[in-house]
């Protein structure tokens, strides 16, 4: 047997005794840490080919335009909505219904509020806003998210003072079920074409849509229950509908909040930026310091990089300068700021 089988055959043993003593909870998280792991490489390798391609500004504003176009599709949407849920409202009385053209109500307002943001980004003047507004964005999220949650706290109240005072009477008809079923494909259409997409107003249009989806079946099979089998199904029904949504609206603001207050990157973002500097020039010597938190969006970036003191103004400059550009191709930088040190010196 040879050195080489000999070593092979220890390892194995080493292998197969590790895994004995390993507790099944014990294997399935190691198991977990290295698939971060070969994740985290595959993601390193994306990011060398990232800052390889050159920044393509027009790329850039297709994807905003994109955006606006599917902004504007659901507003146009939701429009239909209002009036179909509205006339729906009207004809079955019914409150989980009305539940509906309440959330209808708060789409349009929530679309028109995307919209607004979109189109002072895409509008913006570089002089005034030399680092764009973008974070209007995020804002317009927040503000949605409170809109929705306060519409749908007020329609609970309503729902709960008509099963108080006994106004509970629902009709379902064919008509209801007609309108609400037709609204609901066409949401889905539009929902899968957000979840496509994958940019921030995109998903946050998608789960405003996803939610619609889940509101207008419970809606209608609530409102079916109070029409046919018990007459408070259907004010209980609205109650559900609009604490789902005002749950999931208030959890999303409380989600995007701590990026707009500095919260600090991921830790797979921070290595992803660590590995692009360390590799970006074999002249670094050190990194003194490194800060990557959010205050929008996207990230900002500080580094303190060492070089030697005995290299020239323009080799440090142009090593920062390229860095700079790199890290900013990354998708979740906005920007990026390198400071240049001769020593570790902490600051």
């Amino acid at each position: 047997m040879t050195a080489r089988k000999r070593k092979i055959e220890e390892r194995d043993k080493k292998e197969d005794v590790k895994k004995k003593i390993l507790s099944p909870e014990a294997q399935k998280k190691m198991n977990e840490f290295y698939d971060q792991q070969n994740e985290l490489l595959q993601k390193f390798e994306q990011d060398q080919e990232t800052i390889q391609k050159p920044i393509k500004k027009a790329e850039e504003e297709d994807e905003r335009y994109e955006d606006r176009v599917l902004a504007q599709a659901t507003f146009a949407l939701n429009i239909g909505s209002l009036i179909g849920n509205l006339a729906a409202s009207i004809i079955s009385g019914s409150l989980s219904i009305m539940s509906t053209f309440v959330d209808s109500s708060m789409d349009i307002a929530c679309s028109f509020v995307m919209n607004i943001c979109l189109s002072a980004i895409s509008k913006t003047d570089a002089l005034k806003y030399p680092r764009g507004r973008d974070r209007l964005e995020l804002i317009g999220v927040i503000l949605c998210s409170v809109i929705m949650a306060f519409a749908n706290v007020s329609m609970i109240m309503q729902s709960i003072n008509s099963i108080v005072n006994d106004t509970v009477d629902p009709k379902m008809t064919n008509a209801t079920f007609a309108i609400i079923a037709v609204q609901t494909v066409l949401k889905a259409i539009i929902m899968w074409m957000c979840y496509k997409r994958g940019s921030t107003s995109s998903l946050v249009i998608a789960m405003d849509l996803r939610n619609d989806l889940i509101t207008r079946s419970l809606a209608l099979v609530c409102g079916y229950l109070g029409d046919y089998v018990w007459k408070f199904a259907d004010p209980i029904g609205a109650i559900c509908v609009c604490t789902w949504i005002a749950y999931s609206w208030c959890r999303h603001a409380v989600d995007n909040i701590p990026q707009l207050v500095g919260i600090s990157a991921e830790r797979d973002q921070m290595a992803r930026i660590l590995n692009i500097t360390l590799k970006h020039d074999e002249r670094i010597k050190y990194i003194d310091h490194s800060m990557i938190y959010y205050t929008g969006l996207n990230a900002q970036v500080e580094l303190h990089i060492v070089l030697d003191e005995k290299l020239p103004l323009k080799i440090t400059h142009d090593i920062s300068h390229d860095l700079e550009k790199n890290i900013q191709k990354l998708d979740f930088v906005e920007r990026c700021f390198v400071h240049v040190d001769y020593n570790c010196d902490g600051d």
